[in-house]
């Protein structure tokens, strides 16, 4: 395919931006989330409910994510209404069992997509049995090769559990990592001192204080051994992560499963569920059954601190699966499944 057959592409995210990704370069070594569609494609990228029927029907493919809110009814009309030419694919994005809720809208615009893209190859009947429409598991595309630099030979590594994602969702994850003998640690939000979230802040600690969710995070674990940080921004996050020896990802969600992606890339073993999708093709050595299975997590997070055999065949397995979520792989996937060559 030339330059001049690329399809035009436009991704609508709930991102409150718009921006080109000519001119975003600095995003594609770091960004994992559903504006990787835009980077991945040369496309653009906008806030869906900033979105109108004009600039639709000037591109070819609209790539909608349908996990904010409003924007699901105002989404549906500009599938209804756009040109034939124009193809729309719906991206399911976040937690499916949000899916499980009968949604206003939402199966109408299924039924006007000409696909849908699931990020979890464990939903798809769901989703297949709401509308008539393509349903394809494609996801979301990774930077693979950038993150993949990030990687740290095994025996730099320092003896440190990882908890993740953020501290305030999950006990099961923290249950894990204790009682070692070796350093855990995780990150919780800082909320940005912006108006709207003055409320927020107000209502959650009676203060205008931007960390209140690590005061809460210290106040219910009460734990002076597990270090609690502000996350960083991403460019930053994966020179801290990297470092760690094992993670420890007990998610009860179907979703994207992208903390498995990061530790794949970095090839650091990960103590995960099969809810991520992910972890059975990347980690099925360390991957549960589901997240109540605490007793065999330690079991495996014993051996993985101290079998350095066993830690080496869990850390190199993903090498060479990972490649299918790169930006390339994953657009020309799109493509095929668009029936665009």
């Amino acid at each position: 395919m030339t330059e001049k057959q690329k399809p035009r592409i436009l991704v609508l995210g709930g991102n409150k931006d718009k921006w080109s990704s000519k001119s975003r370069p600095e995003m594609y070594a770091y960004t994992t989330g559903v504006e990787s569609w835009a980077l991945a494609c040369d496309g653009d990228y906008n806030f869906g409910l900033n979105s109108s029927l004009k600039e639709i029907n000037s591109y070819d493919i609209v790539i909608g994510n349908t996990n904010f809110g409003k924007a699901t009814a105002h989404l549906r009309k500009l599938a209804e209404s756009r040109n034939s030419n124009v193809k729309w694919v719906s991206l399911i994005e976040g937690d499916a069992t949000y899916y499980l809720k009968p949604r206003e809208n939402i199966r109408e615009l299924f039924d006007c997509s000409d696909l849908i893209i699931t990020l979890n190859k464990l939903t798809d009947p769901i989703f297949r049995h709401l509308t008539n429409s393509k349903v394809e598991f494609i996801g979301i595309p990774y930077p693979v090769e950038s993150i993949s630099q990030k990687t740290i030979p095994i025996e730099k590594r320092e003896k440190k559990i990882y908890i993740n994602p953020f501290l305030r969702y999950r006990w099961n994850d923290y249950l894990v990592a204790k009682n070692i003998g070796f350093p855990y640690f995780g990150f919780d939000e800082r909320v940005s001192r912006k108006p709207k979230n003055y409320l927020k802040m107000l209502k959650a600690s009676k203060s205008l204080n931007p960390l209140y969710m690590l005061d809460e995070d210290k106040i219910i674990y009460n734990d002076p051994d597990l270090g609690i940080s502000t996350v960083a921004p991403l460019h930053e996050y994966f020179d801290i992560v990297n470092k760690s020896y094992l993670w420890i990802n007990m998610d009860n969600r179907y979703t994207w499963g992208r903390y498995v992606l990061d530790a794949a890339a970095l090839q650091i073993p990960i103590i995960t569920t099969k809810s991520t999708g992910h972890g059975s093709d990347l980690f099925p050595l360390t991957t549960l059954d589901n997240e109540f299975e605490l007793d065999k997590a330690i079991e495996l997070r014993n051996r993985l601190m101290s079998d350095t055999e066993f830690y080496e065949e869990v850390s190199k397995f993903p090498i060479g699966k990972i490649d299918q979520y790169s930006y390339l792989n994953m657009r020309n996937k799109l493509f095929k499944t668009l029936g665009i060559s």
